[in-house]
């Protein structure tokens, strides 16, 4: 088979025109990455959200307030959290609620989903004595936030969480509520 300078030029144009292997930059996978100390930056939260449960059918309705330290990495945030719940019963009975815990949390833009893992204390004031009922309890929250606003590692978002706890009063004791919230993040602690 003969080619002819037609065929030689048209394979100089194709192999000038394409790009050089070494002249591409290298395509890495974001998970893919070495770890380095830019990567765990710390980070905190806090948040101040309105808060609603319901236990043995009783709703209670409160505020609450919680607080959160980590560490992010390329593929999730983990955080060490605290919180506190300040509320009352349908029927004007005080509702405290002490939680510690952490949180999982993944960011895709300017959303975030996670899940809030805890363990907490209840303890509702008795109407008719001085003395209150407590209970320990363990319970976790899903949850997606939006940012509002982000400049520069700092982030000031809405969230909803939906809470689901066990608590061991003498019989089990199941509370679940949605929580809706406003926070501001700092991804920039140092």
């Amino acid at each position: 088979m003969r080619s002819g300078p037609c065929a030689g030029l048209a394979c100089a144009l194709l192999l000038a025109t394409c790009p050089a292997a070494a002249d591409e930059p290298e395509r890495v996978m974001p998970w893919a990455k070495e770890d380095t100390a830019d990567d765990h930056p710390l980070t905190l939260k806090v948040t101040l959200g309105a808060d609603y449960r319901s236990l043995f059918g009783v709703p209670i309705y409160g505020g609450e307030v919680r607080a959160g330290f980590g560490v992010r990495t390329a593929l999730f945030t983990l955080y060490g959290t605290a919180g506190f719940t300040l509320a009352t019963t349908q029927y004007g009975l005080t509702t405290t609620i002490y939680e510690v815990g952490c949180s999982f949390e993944r960011r895709v833009d300017r959303f975030t989903f996670g899940l809030l893992i805890r363990p907490s204390y209840l303890r509702i004031s008795r109407a008719t004595t001085s003395g209150a009922l407590d209970s320990l309890g363990v319970g976790a929250a899903p949850f997606v936030a939006f940012d509002l606003l982000s400049s520069e590692g700092h982030a000031l978002f809405v969230a909803a969480s939906l809470n689901v706890d066990e608590y061991l009063v003498g019989s089990d004791a199941f509370a679940w509520g949605p929580t809706v919230s406003l926070g501001y993040r700092d991804d920039a602690v140092e």
